[in-house]
Formats: C-alpha cells, sequence, structure tokens
C-alpha cells in the first residue's frame, strides 16, 4: 500500500500562547531582598525562550502582547493608531474570524440591531394583532377583510410562538408563508396565496413600525416583510388554471331542483342571486340585510353600493327575465337563512361546487349569450381584460340561452327550461 502523500502547510504554524506562564523570585544580595518576574513558555527559532522583568505590570503587558503575536503568527499584521483598547480589539479580531467571509462585521451589527434591540415599548404579537384589528375595524373595513387578516396574523403567531413584535425576523415570516399549505393539506400553497398573506404581514408591520403615543408605538424599528420575495403578476397567472370551472345548465337546473326540494328551499334565492346575477358570495351576504333597499324589480336593477362592493366601486347588475321568476318565487325568504355556514358547505359538498363556480357560470354564459365583454365586465365588476382573457368563447350562444332560460316551477317543486318563443318573422308590407 502506498503511502499517503504528506500535506503541505500553506500558512505559519501556530505557537501554543496559552503555555506562557509568569514566575515570582525573591532574590537576595546581602542584606537588600526584591522580587522578580520571569516570562517563560514560547519558543523562538525552535529555542524555548525566558525574559526577565523587574515590575509584575511590565511582565503582565509583555505577556499580553506575547500571547497575541503567537496566536496572529501566519496572518497579516498592522500597526496603527486606533481608540479601541487591547481587550476591544481582541474581541473585533475574534469577531471577524467568527464571521468568515459569510457577513461583514458592520452587516451583523445592523441585524442585531434590528432585531434584538428593544424598542422603548415591548409588547407580544398576540396583544399587537388584537390592537391592529380594533383600529381596522374603526376605520371600516370590511368584516369580510378582517376576517382573513385575522386568520393570517394569528397564523403567524402561532407558528413563531406568539414572540415580541421586535422580535419577529424576515426568516421568520418567510418559515411562515413556506409552511401554507392547499385546502386538502397536501400541496403548497400557491402563488396568489402567498401573496395575499405577505400583504396582509406587511401592511400590520409597517403599522406596528409608526410612531403613535396613543399605543405606545413604535414597537419595531424595521418591517421584516420587506425584503421576503412577492410573486409577480406573471407568475400568479402562469400557475392558475387555463380555464375557469363552470357549471353546465343541465347541472345547474339539477341543482336548483334539488335545492327546491331541500329544507323548504332555504338556499334557492342565494344560489339564484349567485348564478343568475353573477354577484360575490361576500357581497351577497351583506346584500341580504338590505335587499329591499337595493333590489328594485320594478326597474330591473340590483345596485351594489362601494361600501359592499369587493373593488369599492359602486355597479348595477341587471335583473334577467328568469332571476326575476326565481325572486318572486322565494318572495319572503332570506337569502342567508339560519344556519347559513353549516349548510350551504354540506351543500357545496354534495355538488362539489368550486370557489366562485357559480359566478363563473353567470359571467361566461353572459358573454355567450351577448358576445359582449364590456357588458359583462361593468354587471361582474371586472374588467374587461379579465373577462377577454378567461371568459369569452367558454361556450356556445345556445349554451348561454338555456342557462338564463332556468325558472322555477313552483307547483311541481322543480327548475324548468322556459319555452323559447320563436322570433316573429316580418310579414309583407302593405300599400294604404
Amino acid at each position: 500500500m502506498s503511502k499517503a502523500k504528506k500535506r503541505t502547510r500553506i500558512t505559519a504554524k501556530k505557537a501554543n500562547a496559552a503555555g506562557i506562564t509568569i514566575t515570582e523570585k525573591t532574590k537576595r544580595d546581602g542584606d537588600y531582598t526584591w522580587n522578580t518576574y520571569f516570562v517563560q513558555g514560547w519558543k523562538e527559532d525552535g529555542k524555548w525562550q525566558r525574559k526577565q522583568f523587574k515590575d509584575r505590570a511590565e511582565a503582565e503587558r509583555f505577556v499580553a502582547l506575547k500571547r497575541v503575536k503567537l496566536e496572529n503568527q501566519g496572518r497579516e499584521q498592522k500597526l496603527m493608531l486606533c481608540p479601541l483598547s487591547q481587550e476591544r480589539l481582541d474581541e473585533a479580531v475574534r469577531a471577524f474570524d467568527t464571521l468568515g467571509d459569510t457577513y461583514t462585521l458592520d452587516e451583523a451589527v445592523r441585524f442585531f440591531l434590528r432585531h434584538h434591540r428593544a424598542p422603548d415599548y415591548t409588547i407580544e404579537l398576540s396583544e399587537a394583532v388584537k390592537t391592529y384589528l380594533e383600529e381596522r375595524e374603526q376605520d371600516g373595513v370590511r368584516p369580510r377583510t378582517i376576517t382573513q387578516m385575522r386568520s393570517t396574523l394569528q397564523s403567524l403567531t402561532k407558528h413563531a410562538g406568539d414572540p415580541k413584535v421586535h422580535e419577529v425576523t424576515k426568516q421568520t415570516v418567510e418559515a411562515f408563508l413556506r409552511s401554507l399549505r392547499t385546502k386538502d393539506g397536501t400541496g403548497k400553497a400557491t402563488y396568489k396565496t402567498w401573496n395575499n398573506y405577505r400583504n396582509d404581514l406587511h401592511k400590520f408591520f409597517d403599522w406596528c413600525a409608526e410612531s403613535d403615543k396613543a399605543t405606545e408605538r413604535p414597537w419595531t424599528f424595521e418591517n421584516p416583510v420587506s425584503q421576503v420575495r412577492k410573486f409577480t403578476s406573471k407568475q400568479v397567472r402562469e400557475q392558475q388554471n387555463a380555464t375557469v370551472i363552470t357549471t353546465a345548465p343541465e347541472d345547474v337546473q339539477h341543482l336548483l331542483t334539488v335545492l327546491m326540494r331541500w329544507r323548504k328551499g332555504a338556499l334557492v334565492r342565494y344560489y339564484a342571486y349567485l348564478y343568475f346575477a353573477g354577484i360575490r358570495p361576500d357581497e351577497l351576504s351583506q346584500l341580504s340585510d338590505r335587499e329591499e333597499e337595493l333590489v328594485n324589480l320594478r326597474t330591473g336593477i340590483i345596485t351594489i353600493p362601494a361600501d359592499i362592493s369587493k373593488t369599492r366601486h359602486p355597479r348595477h347588475v341587471t335583473i334577467t327575465k328568469n332571476l326575476r321568476e326565481w325572486l318572486k318565487a322565494t318572495k319572503g325568504k332570506p337569502i342567508v337563512p339560519v344556519n347559513f355556514d353549516r349548510i350551504v358547505k354540506r351543500a357545496r359538498k354534495n355538488f362539489k361546487l368550486t370557489h366562485d363556480e357559480a359566478r363563473h357560470s353567470f359571467i361566461s354564459f353572459h358573454v355567450a349569450l351577448h358576445r359582449s365583454v364590456g357588458d359583462a365586465a361593468l354587471q361582474a365588476g371586472n374588467s374587461e381584460s379579465i373577462i377577454r382573457r378567461h371568459y369569452l368563447n367558454l361556450h356556445p350562444a345556445k349554451d348561454g340561452e338555456e342557462f338564463f332560460s332556468i325558472i322555477p316551477d313552483v307547483a311541481e317543486k322543480k327548475a324548468v327550461f322556459m319555452q323559447q318563443q320563436p322570433e316573429k318573422k316580418p310579414g309583407h308590407l302593405k300599400a294604404i
């Protein structure tokens, strides 16, 4: 077996600086006695060295300098004027050695001061969240938005172990966002979900860093979310499904038939608005208490005011002929019945409805029937580019006609397709 090649040292070998000692000895010369101090325990040119001092303090200074010199063998040395004491210089050298090439000393100090220097008033994350949400409610933020913010911030609090606000770092936020999962709990959350959570957290920590005497803010000196990545609109679009999910007319007819016979038709009015007016579920829940004010059968217009609209812009939705029939058939019933959350969840699970499927159906069949991207955008509260990108040419005009011809048969308790009236052809002109 061949011998392993001997490695060549590329830096000078360090001597054992810890072996240097000071030995005190008493000397006599007749009646005269004095103490002397011997420093020993290091080598130079391969020989052990020893040095004698009359004063102990002088011997200790020599030992300190010699130890630094021996510890730094192989390291470039420079002599310069410096306001730091020897102790602080040694500490700085150790800090540079620990950081290596990964971070500069300045970066390390700034990071420490941002995240470990407590502000004048410190507060737990859970308490800060409570105060923040109360202030947002006073500002008139929509209940649905408050609910979403509460869910996001409480999830972060639980994930991080409820630290002080100033102790939350970029790494804390990123670890939380990476822990997000899809509803089935198996896959990573979508880019859109990541961005939504990030936006909520960014607004919260911006608020925490503001100066406010009433709440004794700031509670942190820097927003830890600022450096967390945000996915671009293009990345979000590429990840989303290319085709939106809609419900076929015959499946809508079956769904409404079942609902008419289940729980005395408690959800019929709700789903009629979703499918045939395209109102968002959150908007519809708020519309429920103001239905008499905002739904006008005489003019055929549903008004979605700015304080209900998701976009914070008012819009008007035209009541179609078949929706008018559904509203008449369910007159006196609330849009949102008792035990709504429980029964609507059961209905969605039974019919395997995806999020906003009813609204997607309204928009796509409206475009198919009327061939007007602009009108669909106005009624749905979306931009024309969104309508054109996601809903144009999903269905033929015939499907649109069938969809908006579904009406209730109250006597039979089922949904049926309205008989289409044949178009009247113009007759011959008669001479007068």
